[in-house]
């Protein structure tokens, strides 16, 4: 994705920004301290000093680094600091609790005139375990002797660590920094996110306010695509599943797009700790979707005069444009999800997804299948239709219709899509042996003879394919293809029966006479699933395998061949080693088979290319050589952000790749890319619409 935002790692010294502890502040970090049990230790704050109890100098559980303090609790464990430092304003530090028996009690304490007083009571406050507490304590002017109490079940206790003294500053920015997200541009949501403005905060002397901020649009492609630019305060890491709220309180009013200078002037009182900036542009309903948009910051002016600017005021990298093809609440449907998408022999682009009317439950439930056209390359789509709808009735789980996978029959013009439907509380885990609707997910199709204006009544091939014994049988989702000699074949997924404690196989479901009968392969590996199917050399398929096994991280596609519709599998020598996957859905096309039939031996391959949860860094890869090595290191980021991650890639035409994905600014983005931005240099096939 991907870029997504990590805290980054702390050095001796200096603390993350997510543990709420400033940057710039002499830290106590006690790995430069001696292990072990002690009575005094010398450190660069002052003198710690054990006056009851035990303490030590644990070298094996630190907050970020080996080591820390451990106060081991007992009736009573006191440790004193004498503090060098002047005036002082807040002693912060992270905690961890050391137990969750009671009793448990934990004091900060100062000496003032010789007295000592709590300033900060945190025996509710510390959690167990992970160092998850910022403990903040109030220094009260004149201390010098700080004190640590804690009573606790004997040989527990507490652990402190990243111990800071604050000093009482002038406010001041101590960072100001600009990045520039990989996210896309959608055309059709009003927040578009193109660069974050990260900064910090120190001290708290007359504090600051910030008067106006000065960006500009350089780089973009064609700012006549723009309407209004915006800047919003928010979050660091963007909120998927609600990208158009995910942003806060705008500073200034919006501004129109234009050459230079852009200015947003308002007024904004400065709090220490850390903010962030986003801007934000507005595409026209008509812009240009091949575009790229690109912005700097240029200075933020404060009330007392002064100008401050990142070191950079363009940092690299671009947002590629795109459509926001499904949304929130687009056509009333609340959740969109699981993609398909091909381009039919006319050049007309179609996709289909679940129109999951409940929300984002998976089957069983009110689903439907939902499809959008595009006549224009997937500049505009026409309005969305549902293409498979089973009914309504609630005592049947309103018959749920799902996960579709699309297919083009380049030798007649017909478009299949199939689907699972589920009479009744059925789904993965509910579905069973036999063959009728309220024992288990029935497979439909449905087919279209006119380029995907209408389509034809749902026809069941369950009892054609499924054994009795199994308890589920299903397509991809996502696409299928079209065989060198015509054979159509579906990527299919089933489980076993209960005897097999339902453990599901990857496989695929082929016709030889143009979807009059069809017929399963058998299993291309065990604990595999959701699948994408392409054809090789002449009659040579591979399945690339959603396997369960990336449970466990490291994930990885599992890829299989056959040379016989499925009949045998040979497990592909890049099989759980090239390409990271988070246990997902993805997809998988043959660059030269797609455009024009014949093989040229270059795949695209688009999943959420890590390795474990969360599904982020939607990429697109490439291979030149029939998927023997891809090009990993040099791939295609589209959305770092976290999503669902379900993707589906076509050929658009000779020079360009189109993909529908669950992103993580719209449920469904619908992008253009170039095909030179993703291939190693190499000669393609053609195609002309």
């Amino acid at each position: 994705m991907k870029l997504i935002y990590f805290w980054s790692l702390v050095l001796f010294g200096c603390l993350s920004i997510a543990s709420g502890q400033q940057t710039g502040v002499p830290t106590l970090s006690f790995e430069k301290l001696k292990s072990g049990e002690f009575s005094r230790r010398s450190t660069r704050l002052g003198l710690l000093q054990v006056v009851a109890g035990r303490a030590e100098i644990d070298d094996a559980h630190g907050s970020q680094g080996r080591k820390c303090l451990h106060l081991f609790g007992g009736k009573e464990t006191t440790v004193t600091m004498r503090v060098n430092a002047g005036d002082l304003r807040e002693v912060r530090f992270q905690a961890e609790r050391w137990t969750a028996r009671e009793p448990f009690v934990f004091l900060v304490e100062a000496q003032i005139n010789g007295k000592w007083r709590t300033i900060e009571d945190a025996s509710t406050k510390v959690k167990v375990g992970g160092f998850k507490t910022l403990v903040r304590a109030p220094v009260p002017e004149g201390m010098r002797l700080l004190r640590l109490r804690c009573s606790s079940p004997e040989n527990s206790g507490i652990l402190i660590d990243q111990l800071q003294l604050i000093p009482n500053t002038p406010m001041e920015c101590s960072s100001l920094t600009a990045s520039q997200p990989v996210l896309p541009c959608l055309v059709g949501n009003r927040v578009n996110p193109i660069l974050r403005v990260d900064l910090e905060w120190t001290g708290v002397i007359e504090p600051l306010e910030v008067r106006s901020i000065t960006i500009d649009l350089a780089g973009t492609s064609d700012l006549n695509g723009f309407d209004t630019v915006s800047l919003m305060r928010g979050p660091k890491i963007l909120e998927w599943r609600d990208p158009e709220n995910a942003l806060g309180a705008m500073f200034g009013a919006a501004q129109k797009v234009r050459p230079g200078k852009i200015t947003f002037t308002g007024k904004w009182t400065i709090g220490e700790g850390h903010d962030h900036v986003w801007v934000s542009v507005l595409p026209k309903a008509d812009a240009d979707i091949d575009g790229l948009v690109d912005a700097g910051l240029l200075s933020i002016q404060l009330e007392d005069g002064r100008t401050i600017t990142p070191s950079i005021t363009h940092p690299k990298g671009v947002q590629r444009m795109g459509i926001a093809l499904r949304k929130k609440d687009s056509d009333g449907v609340p959740v969109y999800r699981i993609p398909g998408l091909v381009t039919s022999n006319s050049g007309t682009l179609l996709s289909v997804y679940d129109l999951r009317r409940q929300g984002w439950r998976d089957l069983p439930g009110n689903i439907d299948v939902g499809l959008s056209r595009s006549t224009d390359g997937g500049r505009t789509w026409e309005a969305m239709r549902t293409i498979m709808d089973m009914g309504q009735d609630k005592k049947f789980a309103y018959d749920g219709v799902g996960d579709p996978a699309i297919l083009v029959d380049r030798t007649t013009g017909t478009i299949w899509v199939a689907a699972t439907w589920h009479h009744g509380n059925l789904g993965w885990n509910g579905s069973g042996p036999g063959f009728d609707p309220h024992e288990t997910g029935q497979l439909l199709l449905v087919r279209s003879d006119d380029d995907g204006v209408t389509w034809s009544a749902p026809i069941n091939i369950t009892r054609q394919v499924k054994q009795p014994e199994w308890c589920f049988l299903l397509q991809g989702p996502g696409r299928g293809i079209t065989m060198e000699d015509g054979t159509l074949v579906f990527p299919a997924q089933y489980q076993l029966g209960l005897q097999g404690k339902r453990e599901p196989r990857s496989t695929v479901l082929w016709s030889k006479d143009n979807g009059t009968s069809w017929h399963l392969g058998t299993e291309a590996k065990s604990n595999t699933t959701e699948a994408a199917v392409v054809e090789l050399k002449a009659g040579t398929l591979m399945l690339s395998m959603r396997d369960n096994r990336g449970r466990k991280p490291p994930g990885k596609r599992a890829i299989a061949t056959s040379k016989d519709l499925g009949g045998n599998w040979k497990a592909h020598k890049t099989s759980s080693e090239a390409l990271n996957d988070p246990v997902c859905m993805a997809s998988l096309i043959h660059v030269g088979r797609d455009l024009t039939g014949k093989a040229d031996g270059q795949l695209l391959f688009s999943n959420p290319a890590v390795d474990r949860a969360p599904r982020r860094h939607m990429t697109i890869s490439h291979s030149k050589n029939y998927g023997v090595t891809w090009n990993t290191k040099g791939a295609l980021l589209l959305d770092e952000g976290a999503s669902a991650g379900y993707s589906c890639l076509t050929m658009i035409n000779e020079r360009t790749v189109g993909i529908v994905y669950e992103s993580s600014r719209a449920h469904l983005a619908f992008q253009r890319i170039p095909l030179a931005a993703i291939i190693w240099p190499t000669k393609t096939n053609s195609r002309t619409k």
